[in-house]
């Protein structure tokens, strides 16, 4: 005799966005090369083709950050 349970799935919560890109600016080395780093991190980004909208706001955030360190616009996504 087992025991079930009858719990519903629950599909694991991603972080939000701006969650990440803070994680990832705290974690930056000092000294290091910030806009480098965003426009890296915004390049890989580029390659995501899935659907979800949050990869695609963390490819945004790292661009806005190239682009203010770099003292140029905003680029397009």
């Amino acid at each position: 005799m087992g025991l079930t349970w009858n719990r519903p799935t629950i599909a694991p919560v991603m972080p939000e966005p701006e969650q990440v890109f803070l994680a990832w600016l705290v974690a930056q080395p000092e000294g290091g090369n910030l806009h480098e780093a965003a426009s890296r991190q915004a390049t890989r980004l580029a390659e995501y083709g899935g659907r979800h909208p949050g990869p695609r706001r963390l490819r945004q955030l790292f661009l806005d950050l190239a682009a203010e360190l770099g003292g140029g616009t905003a680029m397009p996504s």
